[in-house]
């Protein structure tokens, strides 16, 4: 098609105008009727057949996961925009989507507004990150009625988000939130006054509720016919009695998950025994899958004592008061008992529920012990493992304890005691607390690792010392005795195959056991006995050099070393020996003034 242009000349403007009018309006002609083709292509792809409601499902179900991948503030978390970006069906779609857009992406209120308009009258879910638009969340909290999931969670000192939640609150008390599920508040711990949550507030649908640095009265509706419920950091003044709990944990027979912080019931530093309950006071929680409590050590059991439940995944964070901690620990004992055989006790289809590995860690001089039912959890397979690593399938029973440092020996032993270290196959130690004569076997109980295959250690200097006495042959052995060591008794962790050090240091020193060559005659007498490893790595260790993993090359199958040499064996001269070699800074310039 040819296209043909009309002569004007300088003296014609008008003319001029009037060609540039008709030939803008071919082009947008042209530029419709090409959309209009773009539109009849895409819909004859495959794709074009999918019904609307089966694409906007997708489109929701891709948005959600964006949701789940990143932080509220993260603007990637709107990175399933595109969608509305690749033909005029699909934005469509996504325009007639209400539940795409519950989300407002709170740190823009250019965003909010757009985004609760679209929305129209979809369940809103209204969460914050670091950052946010104070304005934008208050727009949002208007819309009481349609509010879904609210996580409020400010910093320390937010005045300003304080002052937000104190108004939503009062809203609660007078308005309903009949789609209201998830209710989630913190506002930090130095804020006056404390938020009171209502006695009572029009939210039948309320399954789940978080609060921490938040009071309430136990005596709340709101605390009725919860499955989550999450309380931390409850002022004195408001802390509830073992009555007070134990009655609304009645409330909740379908609970299934419990987390109590700093919220436990409060006893005397001076009481020489727990305060006895009848069976019939307590509460059974027949669903309950997790449980946490963080308190005293004698009111995490005090409170443990009252509850009746099969839960398999349970973290207890205990502190010692400032009474008696021998006294506590044994009180505590029993009842700390009872709840690591529910956690690891036959199932109905007759599974049995074993720890299947095991992570020692000291977070802030603390005594944490992980145990697993899975061999190698992917929150432990690295090259150091997380110190907090969250309550899940994957690591049922955490044990946090904070108690004086004499205790750390008679806490380990009793607790290598309580938990069936037989089926333990996975060791990771990660600590760095004094440890002493006969450590490993404390922890591990005399000859109870006995399917312990795959070890990982990181800690003091004492504790590879005390591997490497521990791993010696117990009955003929081409390694220097030890004095006052018994040649008796089971091999240690006989089947252990898989032996990792990460960040550790050999000692050459005769006045130790952390040599090289203590090691290798350790490997040797294993290799003696038919216990020999098949896999060994060593990294970030000094004191270890490429002659040394040459010799261990030759008893273990696979050693896997990053070549780590410390410099300490190339720097023995005196000062004198090579202070003619240094450099003289006075004849030597680099260009830069002094």
């Amino acid at each position: 098609m040819t296209l043909c242009c009309p002569k004007v000349t300088p003296d014609s403007p008008v003319l001029a105008s009037r060609a540039q009018i008709e030939i803008d309006d071919e082009i947008v002609a042209l530029e419709e009727r090409t959309r209009a083709l773009r539109t009849c292509r895409n819909s004859l792809s495959p794709i074009s057949s999918l019904p609307p409601e089966l694409l906007s499902a997708i489109f929701v179900h891709h948005a959600q996961r964006t949701q789940f991948l990143h932080e509220p503030d993260n603007p990637n978390i709107l990175s399933w925009l595109v969608v509305g970006h690749i033909c005029r069906h699909w934005r469509g779609v996504a325009l007639g989507t209400p539940e795409l857009w519950a989300t407002p992406f709170l740190n823009s209120s250019t965003a909010t507004d757009e985004m609760l308009t679209r929305s129209k009258m979809a369940p809103l879910n209204l969460k914050i990150g670091l950052q946010y638009r104070i304005d934008a969340i208050q727009k949002a909290l208007m819309h009481i009625e349609r509010l879904q999931v609210v996580s409020l969670l400010f910093l320390h000192g937010d005045t300003a988000g304080h002052r937000c939640i104190m108004e939503f609150i009062d809203k609660l008390s007078s308005c309903s939130a009949p789609r209201l599920k998830s209710l989630a508040l913190d506002v930090g711990d130095k804020q006056a006054p404390r938020i009171v949550i209502p006695i009572s507030f029009s939210a039948p649908n309320l399954c789940k509720l978080q609060l921490k640095h938040c009071d309430l009265s136990w005596a709340s509706s709101v605390l009725t016919g919860l499955t989550v419920l999450h309380i931390k950091k409850v002022s004195l003044e408001r802390l509830p009695t073992l009555d007070e709990l134990v009655s609304t944990l009645r409330r909740m027979p379908a609970l299934h998950t419990l987390t109590l912080e700093d919220a436990l019931p409060t006893l005397s530093p001076h009481m020489v025994s727990l305060p006895h309950t009848s069976h019939t006071m307590n509460v059974q929680l027949l669903h309950l899958k997790q449980l946490r409590l963080t308190a005293k050590m004698l009111e995490v059991a005090n409170v443990l004592a009252c509850i009746e439940s099969t839960t398999s995944e349970v973290r207890l964070v205990c502190r010692a008061s400032s009474g008696d901690p021998n006294q506590e620990w044994n009180l505590s004992l029993p009842i700390i008992s009872r709840a690591l055989e529910s956690c690891f006790k036959d199932t109905p289809n007759d599974f049995r529920q074993v720890p299947r590995s095991m992570q020692l860690s000291s977070p802030n001089s603390c005594i944490r012990l992980h145990y697993s039912t899975v061999r190698n959890p992917l929150s432990w397979a690295r090259e150091m493992p997380c110190h907090d690593a969250d309550l899940s399938a994957e690591c049922p029973v955490i044990l946090d304890f904070d108690f004086p440092i004499e205790m750390r020996r008679t806490i380990l032993s009793d607790l290598g005691r309580l938990v069936p270290l037989g089926s333990i196959e996975a060791m990771y130690c990660d600590f760095f607390f004094a440890c002493w004569d006969g450590f490993w076997a404390d922890i591990l109980t005399r000859g109870g690792a006995r399917n312990l295959a795959y070890m990982y250690l990181r800690g003091p200097n004492q504790a590879l010392e005390e591997l490497l006495k521990s791993l010696r042959s117990r009955k003929h052995s081409v390694s220097r005795s030890v004095g006052g060591r018994s040649q008796q008794g089971p091999i240690f962790s006989p089947a252990l195959s898989h032996l990792v050090f990460h960040d550790l240091e050999f000692d050459s020193s005769v006045f130790n056991w952390m040599r090289p060559s203590d090691f290798l005659d350790v490997l040797m007498d294993r290799v003696n006995e038919g216990r020999g490893l098949e896999h060994l790595t060593i990294t970030s260790t000094s004191g270890i050099f490429a002659r040394d993993v040459q010799l261990l090359r030759e008893v273990v199958a696979d050693v896997n070393w990053d070549e780590y040499e410390s410099d300490e064996e190339y720097f023995t001269d005196t000062e004198e020996d090579y202070d003619g070699d240094f450099i003289d800074y006075e004849d030597y310039s680099d260009g830069y003034a002094s």
